[in-house]
C-alpha cells in the first residue's frame, strides 16, 4: 500500500501553488475542487491547508460539502515566506552587454527560439513604477536544468555578451519555482513580467534597495 508523502515545506516549488491561490484572491473561501483547478492535487492541496492552519494563516470551515479555506493573516504567510525564500535560491549567470537596447534584442531573440522567459527584480518594477535607478536587466528562462548551460553558451556569441563570475548588468535565472514562474506571469508594455507576488519575493529581501523599491511599489 503507497503510502502519501508529506509536504515538508510549504513554501516549495509544487507546494507554494496553493498559498499562490489563496493570496491572488484572498478574499474567496476556496474549497479543494477550487484549488485542483489550479493544477493542485487533492493531497497536496489538504496537506497545505492543514500546515497552514496550524501556521494560522487560514480558517478552514468544514461543513461537509460547503467546506471551504479562508485566508486570514496575509501579512504573516508573507512575512514568513520572506524567511524561507532567496532569490540565491535560483540558479543565476551574469554578463555584460553594451547594448543599448539589449532587453528588445534578447526579446527577439527568445522570441525566435520559442524560449517562455519573464522579467524580475528592476527590470519589471520599472515597467511598473520606476523609482530606484537600476539598469541592470534580470530575466528568468524556461529552460531544462541541463539545457541551461548550453542555451547561455550559444546566446553569448548570438547576443555579444561577456560572462563575468559576478556582477554585469544582465542575470539569466533558472527558477526555483518552476512551476509558477511562467505561468503566472502577465504582460506590462509588451514585456512577460513575473507575477507581483514574485516581485515582491525577489525585490523585498535583495540587496541593497530592493526593500525601498517594494515600498515606492506599494
Amino acid at each position: 500500500m503507497a503510502t502519501r508523502r508529506l509536504v515538508k515545506n510549504i513554501f516549495g516549488d509544487r507546494s507554494s501553488l496553493t498559498l499562490r491561490a489563496l493570496l491572488r484572491e484572498p478574499e474567496k473561501k476556496w474549497t479543494l475542487v477550487d484549488l485542483t483547478k489550479e493544477g493542485i492535487s487533492i493531497s497536496l492541496a489538504s496537506d497545505v491547508l492543514s500546515k497552514a492552519e496550524a501556521r494560522g494563516y487560514v480558517e478552514r470551515v468544514i461543513k461537509g460539502p460547503d467546506s471551504y479555506t479562508r485566508l486570514i493573516r496575509k501579512d504573516v504567510l508573507l512575512k514568513d515566506w520572506l524567511s524561507e525564500y532567496a532569490f540565491e535560491q535560483n540558479d543565476q549567470s551574469y554578463y555584460l552587454t553594451t547594448d543599448k537596447n539589449f532587453l528588445k534584442t534578447c526579446v527577439t531573440y527568445l522570441k525566435q527560439k520559442k524560449k517562455a522567459f519573464a522579467l524580475t527584480l528592476y527590470s519589471a518594477s520599472r515597467l511598473v513604477s520606476p523609482y530606484v535607478k537600476d539598469d541592470r536587466h534580470f530575466i528568468y528562462l524556461d529552460v531544462r536544468r541541463d539545457e541551461f548551460p548550453v542555451f547561455l553558451k550559444t546566446m553569448e556569441a548570438q547576443l555579444n555578451l561577456y560572462k563575468l563570475v559576478q556582477g554585469g548588468n544582465v542575470c539569466f535565472i533558472l527558477p526555483f519555482y518552476r512551476s509558477s514562474i511562467f505561468r503566472d506571469s502577465g504582460t506590462i508594455t509588451g514585456f512577460p513580467v513575473v507575477s507581483r507576488l514574485q516581485l515582491y519575493l525577489d525585490l523585498m529581501p535583495f540587496p541593497p534597495t530592493g526593500t525601498e523599491e517594494v515600498e515606492h511599489l506599494a
